[in-house]
């Protein structure tokens, strides 16, 4: 239910104008958030910028148009030969010469496409392969990396052009970047898929044999993943040169440059000429790096199968023998999931209590007299006295109570479901879900309550509605944790047993991220009143005294007045960040639950043992405080987006502490998810032997003369 304040001039929710009421300021947000970093992060750009300026000026510059053409191509059929065969190493040469012939002017540019190409596939296996391997071995990087890639492939390269020209210019720096965005990731899924795909039967028989884990990594599983990082590489090497077009566009030179110089002056001749000597560069370099078993296949086919499998890069391995484990397994899990015990249902209901007392809270007044939240952005509630709103109205609780709302909503429907289905439902309303759900009600009400009202409210008093939520959340979230401590789950396979470090590093990206919160701007006030001083206000006023009066013509005092207007900078703008105390001081908060949930990540991680349940409860209170720090960014953008002026939007900040809080909840959500309840199981001998031997279970199934009768996977219960 979307709650609106009355307004007679107000656009009806269907009307399309109403679009432009609610508007998410998320270009404001990026705008703010560049301004900042070209102005207070001059040296860190700058030490990016460092390696690719050196290694192109170092590569392209000082060598390959320095040196003759008959020693480059000579090295690149050294290279040739050495990488692959002579018969390709000739082919190289002959190509490279034919560029040659075209005339110095070509050579030139084709120099600059290898040195680029070069420059920017190099980085991309110094960068790519380290975090490819640590992908492969720890799931927790793996989780945070994955849909990393999977925005810089489909986000167009057109959109992360013009911060590459902001901060580094329009060149070959910028252009190599940009390139690296869109050619890296197919080298880390593959690396990973490679270091992933080496049987576990080797893995454990060199541990066996006493090899470190450096020697596994170097002489086992690096060895064998080769075919896969290899096919990585060309489909880097693939994706930088069907880049060079855009780099073209972006200044960086080479043979794209002349081919965008032929379509902008529709020059046929240069066109057939560099395209030409295009094509030849490109056929080199992908015969250099290509795999053995793709020889038969051309260029431009090879190209396209990057293109449309840029996301699935797994299905160019041909030939791979794998076994499918996950039907094994849904053919195990076909089991009958434990019932539902007594005392289960007794600490769901109170976890359901609990929640049904949160949305009785929304339905009590939250803020008293003036609107807490929406009193930053509007004027208009800045004093509203004699009312009073409850926490689904736009001056009350808005989007803060949404949250807490869908977590109760939640709750409720797992304690329906515990009682109604016995055990089965779906996989989230379970007593994980409910603790995710109602930490992130706790944190999403501490937050509203704990936020700093402005200084502009007017006898602002805060309603007994907060209160109501956060004890019912409180509540809500003690009976799911008794809950979820007594229920009968375990991981689908056995948890490795070690320290996973890739969960302890995105705890403490995350608590960077929130430090940098602290910083950031939560708010942007450009409007009339705040922009134009009183000295502004009172000319501009004096002006339009004088037109009404007949003193001075109407057009000679638009143009006076659209002068003083423009004479008001953005050094008049207010700008609040999380700590400053005339703020709402939220990012001060979104920290603090920022480094409570990565407490939990000790457990999480394995750092006080390995124990299975142990590790379950510690990732689920950091995926809810995750929810939480989200659902306390998501309070203040949609409260502010819902009730505002115009040019007040939120800030950078609150972007930020939305990454905080996914940042959180990826470092855990694949083990939460990893855990399933308890079935029991026929008798079926064979197929619990073959789970067994492909390492799905541990143990076979028991004797059916035993009292034991439930099988969990990964173990015997």
């Amino acid at each position: 239910m979307i709650v609106l304040l009355s307004s007679a001039d107000a656009p009806a929710l269907v009307d399309n104008e109403v679009l432009d009421e609610y508007t998410i300021p998320f270009g404001e947000w990026i705008d703010q958030a560049v301004d900042w970093i070209a102005v207070n992060l001059t040296g860190l750009l700058a030490i990016i910028e460092w390696p690719f300026k050196t290694l192109l000026d170092l590569v392209v510059n000082d060598f390959l148009l320095q040196v003759s053409w008959v020693l480059v191509v000579t090295m690149m059929f050294l290279i040739a030969w050495l990488v692959r065969n002579l018969k390709v190493a000739f082919g190289v040469a002959a190509a490279l010469t034919l560029c040659g012939l075209l005339g110095d002017a070509y050579w030139i540019e084709t120099a600059r496409t290898i040195g680029y190409i070069a420059v920017a596939v190099g980085l991309c296996v110094v960068i790519g392969l380290p975090i490819g391997i640590l992908c492969g071995r720890l799931d927790g990087a793996w989780t945070v990396t994955r849909p990393t890639l999977d925005a810089m492939q489909v986000v167009h390269a057109f959109v992360y052009m013009l911060p590459f020209i902001f901060f580094w210019g329009i060149g070959p720096v910028a252009a190599t970047m940009a390139t690296m965005v869109f050619a890296l990731p197919p080298l880390i899924r593959l690396t990973n898929l490679g270091i992933r795909q080496v049987p576990e039967e080797v893995v454990e028989a060199s541990r066996a044999y006493g090899a470190p884990e450096y020697r596994v990594l170097l002489d086992v599983q690096i060895p064998l993943a080769r075919p896969a990082i290899m096919t990585g590489v060309n489909q880097t090497l693939l994706m930088s040169i069907s880049m060079l077009g855009i780099a073209a566009i972006m200044g960086a030179g080479g043979l794209g440059r002349l081919l965008f110089r032929a379509l902008s002056n529709q020059e046929v001749a240069l066109a057939a000429s560099g395209g030409l000597a295009f094509f030849l560069v490109a056929v080199s370099l992908d015969r250099m790096s290509q795999p053995e078993h793709d020889t038969d296949k051309s260029l431009f086919s090879r190209m396209g199968r990057a293109w449309r499998h840029r996301r699935d890069p797994e299905v160019l391995l041909e030939g791979e023998d794998t076994f499918d484990a996950a039907e094994l397994e849904r053919e195990i899990l076909a089991g009958e999931a434990i019932p539902t015990s007594s005392r289960e249902r007794r600490n769901a209901l109170i976890a359901a209590a609990g929640a049904a007392a949160a949305i009785v809270g929304l339905f009590v007044p939250w803020s008293i007299n003036a609107g807490k939240i929406s009193g930053w952005s509007r004027r208009a509630d800045e004093d509203l006295a004699g009312q009073s709103f409850n926490g689904l109205a736009a001056s009350g609780g808005s989007w803060f109570g949404y949250m807490v709302g869908i977590g109760a909503v939640v709750v409720l429907a797992a304690a329906v479901v515990a009682f109604a289905r016995n055990g089965y439902g779906p996989r989230w309303l379970a007593p994980d879900g409910a603790v995710i759900a109602s930490t992130m009600m706790l944190i999403t009400s501490l937050a509203f309550l704990l936020a700093n009202p402005s200084s502009a409210l007017v006898d602002f008093e805060i309603g007994a509605g907060v209160f109501v939520a956060i004890a019912g959340s409180a509540v809500a979230l003690v009976g799911s944790v008794l809950w979820m401590s007594r229920s009968p789950y375990a991981p689908k396979r056995p948890l490795p047993r070690r320290i996973r470090y890739g969960k302890l590093a995105g705890g403490i990206a995350a608590v960077l991220m929130a430090i940098v919160t602290l910083f950031a701007s939560w708010s942007f006030d450009e409007r009339q009143d705040v922009v134009f001083s009183d000295e502004l206000l009172e000319e501009i006023a004096d002006i339009e005294a004088a037109v009404d009066a007949g003193e001075l013509e109407g057009a000679v005092g638009a143009t006076q007045i659209a002068s003083l207007a423009a004479s008001a900078t953005r050094d008049d703008v207010v700008i609040l960040d999380g700590k400053t105390p005339d703020g709402a001081q939220l990012g001060i908060w979104t920290l603090v639950f920022t480094l409570i949930g990565s407490v939990f990540l000790i457990p999480a991680a394995g750092l006080l043992g390995f124990g299975d349940r142990r590790q379950w409860v510690g990732s689920t209170l950091v995926v809810g405080a995750g929810f939480g720090v989200l659902g306390l960014a998501v309070g203040w953008i949609g409260t502010l987006v819902r009730a505002t002026d115009p040019n007040f939007v939120s800030g950078f900040g609150s972007f930020l502490a939305m990454l905080v809080g996914c940042v959180l909840v990826a470092t855990s959500w694949k083990l939460v998810d990893g855990f399933e309840r308890l079935r029991s199981y026929d008798d079926d001998q064979d197929l619990y032997e073959l789970a067994t031997a492909q390492g799905i279970l541990q143990q076979p199934i028991p004797d059916p003369s035993d009292n034991v009768g439930v099988v969990a996977t990964g173990r015997t219960v």
